[in-house]
């Protein structure tokens, strides 16, 4: 992934549901969709619950902003 695009986060563009998005998990990129949570947590970073594909099974993860891309 030589020219990684971040997914803006909801303050920035406003709230998407199921905004298209990869996925990193087990050392790969998977395409699928990620719907934000309502706020940064804590530890200063958005979450979001991504829906994806993952060797035939759809997936479903909740996972911070450092796991997730634009597509």
């Amino acid at each position: 992934m030589g020219n990684v695009v971040w997914l803006r986060p909801p303050e920035e563009e406003g709230p998407e549901p199921g905004r298209a998005c990869l996925v990193h998990s087990d050392d790969e990129w998977w395409e699928g969709t990620v719907v934000w949570e309502g706020a940064r947590r804590e530890d200063g970073l958005w979450w979001g619950t991504a829906t994806y594909r993952k060797n035939g099974e759809t997936v479903t993860e909740v996972h911070s902003q450092h796991d997730l891309r634009a597509r």
